[in-house]
C-alpha cells in the first residue's frame, strides 16, 4: 500500500533529521580553539585526589597526587603510578591519610605525614623518586593536620591539633612551639613566598593567624562571625600584601598583610569554597577549586567570579597546581582523577612575560634539641648564609618596625611582633556589596622583556 506523500509528512520527517542529527551538528559547529582549551582528563579517574603537585626538578615537570585511601602517586613514563614504598599499609592494602609537603629544584624533596588517629601517626621523608624513610612516629599522640616548608628544604613545619612543631634539619629533630591559645584542629599552614618565616595558619573555627618569627608568637589576623573551615590560604607572589581565603562558600581578601578582611563571593555559586591559586604570570587572577561546582576565576582581585569548567562541568574540585615551567599548565585534583587545561589563550591575549621566581634569603636555623634515637635517614646537608658577625643593626629608641620587616633572629632571641587589630567580618547576604579596595603596597617588580606588557586589570 502506497503512502501519499503529503507536505505535513515531509516536514515531519525533515523534523525527525534534524533531532537525529542535532549533536553532531552542534560539534562541528564549536570552535577548535574552544575544545582545545577545555579541560581534560589526565589520569587517576575513578579516585578521589585529595591534592595535586607540579613540581620542577632540573628542566623538567614532575606531576605528584595524593589520593584517598591509595597514598601518594606520579606520572612516570606516560602513566600513573604508585609511589608508597617504606609507607605501612592496613588490612586491605589503603593507605591512611597523607599530607604532603614539597621542595623543588635540582632534587625533589618531599615530606609526608601520615595517619588519621592518634596510634597510626607517622612523619617520613625521601629524596625524590625513592623510598619512604620513617622519621618519627609521636607527636604528642596527636595527628598532624598541616605541613608547610619553607624556601630552606630542611626548615619544615607541622601542625597538630593544638601545637606547631618545627625541624631545622629535614624533619631529624623537632622543636615544640606554642601554637595560638584560642586555635582548634589547624587546618591549613602556609608560608609566605616572600618573607622567610612567616607563617599562615588557617583554623577549623573560622580564624587566620600569622606568625612572623617561626612560630614564636601569633597574633589573630581574623575570626569569622560564623564557624567555617578555613579550607585554603593564598599568598600573592607578586605583590606581597595581597592574599586570599577560602571558607564556607565564600571567599576574602586581604590587600594590606591581615590587618583587614573583605569578603568577594560575587558571581560564586553555593558550593565550599575549597582550593585557591594565585596565577604568578597575570595579575589580579585568582583560581577558585569549588565542591561540588568546579572551577572559577577572577582577573580582578576576586572581586567578581566566572565559572571555568569548559569540558569538565560540575565536579568536586580539591586541589589547584600550576606548571612552574611554562606557566600554561593549570591542573586539578578532583572527585573524579587529575584534570589539565592549558592557560596559553589567556597568556597570548595579555602578552604576559612570565616573572623570574623569587628566592629569599633564608634565616639562619634554629636550635633544635638533641635527637633520642638514631635516626635511619640523613637529608642532603645544605649551605646556610649565616649573618656577617660586624654587622650590628641599632634601632633607635622609638622606632617602630614596618609589618612587612624581615627580621633576622639568633637562636637566643625573642621576637614579640604588635599583634594586628581582629577583623571581624560581617557576612552580608547576596549580592556582594560594593567594595573599593585599598591598592596593595609596592612590591618588587621584576625586569621584564621590552616587548612584554602584563595587561593590569582594573584594580
Amino acid at each position: 500500500m502506497q503512502v501519499p506523500i503529503t507536505r505535513a509528512r515531509v516536514i515531519q520527517a525533515l523534523a525527525a533529521c534534524l533531532v537525529f542529527f542535532a549533536p553532531l551538528l552542534l560539534v562541528f559547529a564549536v570552535p577548535r580553539d574552544s575544545l582545545a582549551n577545555a579541560w581534560r582528563l589526565v589520569g587517576m579517574d575513578g579516585s578521589k585526589v585529595d591534592a595535586v603537585y607540579a613540581l620542577r626538578s632540573g628542566g623538567e615537570t614532575r606531576y605528584l597526587c595524593t589520593t584517598s585511601g591509595l597514598g601518594v602517586w606520579h606520572l612516570a613514563d606516560g602513566r600513573w603510578r604508585a609511589l608508597n614504598g617504606g609507607l605501612p599499609t592496613g588490612a586491605w592494602g589503603q593507605v591512611p591519610r597523607v599530607r604532603l609537603a614539597a621542595h623543588d629544584g635540582e632534587q625533589i624533596r618531599l615530606y609526608l605525614a601520615l595517619g588519621e588517629r592518634a596510634d597510626s601517626v607517622g612523619f617520613y621523608a625521601q629524596t625524590y623518586p625513592a623510598s619512604w624513610a620513617l622519621l618519627r612516629v609521636d607527636f604528642g599522640k596527636d595527628v598532624v593536620r598541616a605541613v608547610a616548608l619553607e624556601s630552606d628544604p630542611n626548615l619544615l613545619y607541622a601542625a597538630t591539633g593544638q601545637d606547631i612543631y618545627r625541624s631545622a634539619d629535614g624533619g631529624l629533630t623537632w622543636q615544640r612551639l606554642e601554637g595560638p591559645a584560642a586555635a582548634s584542629a589547624p587546618s591549613v599552614l602556609v608560608v609566605h613566598p616572600r618573607s622567610p618565616g612567616e607563617l599562615w595558619l588557617g583554623t577549623s573555627r573560622g580564624e587566620v593567624y600569622i606568625s612572623r618569627d617561626r612560630g614564636q608568637t601569633w597574633a589573630l589576623s581574623l575570626r569569622l562571625s560564623l564557624e567555617r573551615v578555613v579550607n585554603s590560604i593564598a599568598i600573592d607572589p607578586v605583590e606581597p600584601n595581597m592574599a586570599y581565603m577560602a571558607a564556607g562558600a565564600s571567599v576574602y581578601a586581604t590587600t594590606d598583610g591581615g590587618q583587614t578582611w573583605t569578603r568577594r563571593a560575587a558571581g560564586l555559586g553555593s558550593g565550599f569554597a575549597v582550593a585557591l591559586l594565585v596565577d604568578p604570570a597575570v595579575r589580579g587572577t585568582v583560581f577558585l577549586g569549588t565542591n561540588p561546582d568546579g572551577v572559577y576565576w577572577s582577573n580582578n582581585y576576586a572581586r567578581t567570579w566566572q565559572p571555568f569548567r569548559e569540558g569538565m562541568g560540575r565536579l568536586g574540585v580539591n586541589s589547584l597546581a600550576l606548571d612552574p615551567l611554562d606557566n600554561e599548565t593549570l591542573l586539578a585534583g578532583t572527585d573524579n582523577g587529575v584534570w589539565a587545561r592549558s592557560l596559553a589563550w589567556l597568556r597570548s591575549g595579555a602578552r604576559v612575560t612570565v616573572p623570574p621566581p623569587y628566592t629569599p634569603t633564608p634565616l639562619p636555623p634554629t636550635e633544635s634539641p638533641t635527637p633520642t634515637r638514631s635516626p635511619t635517614w640523613t637529608p642532603t646537608p645544605t649551605r646556610t648564609r649565616l649573618p656577617s658577625p660586624t654587622a650590628t643593626a641599632t634601632p633607635a629608641p622609638t622606632a617602630t618596625p614596618a609589618r612587612t620587616a624581615t627580621v633576622a633572629l639568633s637562636p637566643t632571641a625573642t621576637f614579640s611582633p604588635t599583634p594586628s587589630p581582629t577583623a571581624v567580618v560581617q557576612e552580608p547576604t547576596r549580592p556582594a556589596p560594593t567594595f573599593t579596595p585599598t591598592a596593595p603596597g609596592p612590591s618588587p617588580t621584576p625586569t621584564l622583556a621590552p616587548t612584554a606588557t602584563p595587561t593590569l586589570p582594573p584594580r
